[in-house]
């Protein structure tokens, strides 16, 4: 592994002037989001919401986003506020939020401080409500606890108490990006009263101060040919066009090709999985419920891995694995979300949306005798809460890695609820989503072989007078050796390198020198980068971007990474 010589001190002298501008203005407007995708287990009365946020710079807070639950529905439903408006103070105190939670502001010894107050529209689910500061909310570098404080709407329809959606139990992690860390997130039902439970969805959008140093990713590394593939139907009066098809997905090894099928949906014999207990349920019935895990005749390939065990969801999905949890986000319905359709276990997902076993319709497992195939049937499963529209639909396993998916008569009409239905395959366990299809007017469809491009980035923001890491991650396992090409001026235009065997990959740096990078572990390389404590290099750019020595993905032998483009400063 090579260091940058004292920053490429020598260079920097002669060259900094002529550097063009691509990244040394100040860092641009962004936001912090608690999950990618917002995402929801129950509904909750809310007062306030908490977290503690670490700054590494003085931030400005211009609005802050979530999911209010105010739109006359859930059960026992909500009134209907959509389009009334609230005040929201937001209070800080110092290094955490936990153990302040019940002391009011107004208290003698308070330690919370009103840092501002905005005002909050309220939009009907899935939709985002947003809170907006009129004059933003200067937050000082530093760790803070804050907490956001909802008050009781006083215009508008149904004026009162709000309500948020919030996702049980509380994942826990925290979030961030260079400038601020979001941790110890939470609901409070009354504000200043009692703890906080489970976790809120907020998106925050601040603006870092001007001279702070900062890192931006130029363009896309290669390949992104993802395993996991999806269709994702709004609630619809409509039939999806799914509706009475059948496909075919073929296990090619690395990846499906999905083509049109003729085959037929067969009744089932068997008695119905409903008749009986559940495995686990996040509603203590068959409605959001999954069975115990089934062990299967045969070891079923998929791409990307290999089971034995399969546990089936009573909303339209089979999970290739042995699963026994509880959580909504197993076995409940996606309502907008992709989130546990990405994050949780392994899943093939026929119709996947809210299904409600506990009312009728039934579930079945059924067993070749030859012990060639297994086969899971939904029967007229009834939509929540519409128990009018009903869901038929089947997939077929086959020893061979094969999949058939028969879908019948299947309807979202629920559109006051939100939700959404999702057919496809994920690898799960947080691996990477493409874009959703439109598989009816895709097929024949061949899916990715699994190809996710390095991704560059820093191990910290460029602050003058530190040694932060210039990391490339997602490596390919078997890569040993990665070149890493510097420079200070991104290309004018992406330059394609298919002319070298590289089809799909771009050069967006211009390199002035490269170097040779040995992987450091957990299929990671790591480039320290040595800034002087030199005020002359602020605003001071370069570019990087890494090139991994990967046989196979190419005739070059050789793929690339992200760019990003480092502007050094405080």
């Amino acid at each position: 592994m090579n260091k940058l010589p004292c920053f490429l001190a020598a260079f920097l002298a002669v060259a900094a002037s002529a550097v063009a501008q691509n990244c040394t203005t100040p860092p641009a407007q962004r936001t912090l989001s608690n999950r990618a995708e917002f995402g929801a287990s129950f509904y909750y009365n809310i007062g306030n919401h908490f977290f503690d946020l670490n700054a590494q710079t003085n931030v400005s807070i211009s609005s802050i986003k979530t999911w209010t639950y105010d739109s006359g529905i859930g059960n026992p439903p909500v009134p209907n506020q959509v389009g009334a408006t609230g005040v929201v103070n937001f209070y800080t105190c110092a290094t955490t939020r936990i153990g302040n939670e019940a002391i009011s502001p107004t208290a003698p010894g308070t330690p919370w401080t009103l840092l501002g107050a905005g005002v909050i529209t309220i939009v009907a689910t899935p939709g985002e409500s947003q809170i907006v500061f009129a004059t933003p909310l200067a937050l000082p570098a530093g760790q803070w606890g804050c907490a956001v404080e909802y008050l009781a709407t006083t215009n508008g329809p149904n004026p009162g108490l709000l309500h948020c959606l919030g996702v049980a139990p509380n994942p826990g992690l925290p979030v961030s990006d260079q400038f601020v860390t979001m941790t110890n997130d939470g609901i409070q039902a009354v504000s200043w009263t009692g703890a906080a439970a489970a976790s809120p969805n907020l998106r925050i959008t601040y603006t870092p101060a001007a001279a702070s140093a900062h890192y931006v990713s130029i363009g896309d590394g290669c390949y992104f040919r993802p395993h996991a593939f999806y269709e994702s139907f709004p609630a619809s009066a409509l039939a999806p066009d799914l509706a009475n098809t059948a496909q075919q997905w073929v296990n090619v090894g690395t990846n499906y090709i999905i083509v049109p099928s003729g085959a037929a949906f067969v009744p089932s014999t068997s008695p119905s999985l409903s008749a009986g207990a559940y495995g686990a349920s996040s509603s203590a019935n068959w409605d959001d419920a999954i069975s115990a895990p089934f062990t299967l005749p045969f070891t079923f390939n998929y791409p990307g891995g290999s089971t034995n065990d399969i546990t089936i969801s009573s909303n339209g999905c089979v999970y290739l694995a042995a699963v026994t949890s509880n959580s909504y986000d197993v076995c409940g319905a996606a309502y907008g979300s992709v989130v546990p359709f990405r994050d949780q276990a392994p899943r093939l997902c026929a119709y996947f949306h809210d299904l409600d076993l506990s009312v009728g319709g039934s579930l079945h497992y059924d067993v070749d005798p030859a012990n060639q195939f297994v086969r899971i049937t939904w029967t007229a499963v009834p939509e929540w809460p519409v128990a009018s529209a009903l869901n038929t639909m089947q997939i077929t396993l086959e020893a061979n890695g094969n999949v058939t998916v028969v879908i019948g008569v299947v309807r979202n009409t629920s559109v006051g609820n939100g939700n959404n239905a999702l057919w496809g395959f994920t690898p799960g366990l947080g691996s990477r989503l493409p874009p959703a299809i439109d598989i009816s007017a895709s097929m024949p469809y061949t899916t990715g072989d699994g190809a996710i491009p390095p991704v560059l980035s820093m191990s910290a923001r460029p602050v003058l007078g530190t040694t932060p890491n210039i990391v490339t991650t997602n490596v390919t396992p078997g890569t040993i050796i990665q070149i890493l090409a510097a420079g200070d001026v991104l290309q004018p235009v992406p330059v394609d390198l298919g002319f070298l065997g590289m089809p799909g990959c771009a050069l967006n740096v211009n390199p002035f020198v490269f170097l040779t990078n040995i992987i450091t572990g957990n299929n990671t390389f790591e480039q320290p980068l040595a800034i002087p404590l030199n005020p002359s290099l602020q605003n001071v750019q370069l570019v990087f971007q890494g090139a991994p020595l990967t046989a196979g993905l190419n005739a070059f032998g050789i793929i690339l990474s992200n760019g990003i483009c480092v502007r050094i400063g405080q």
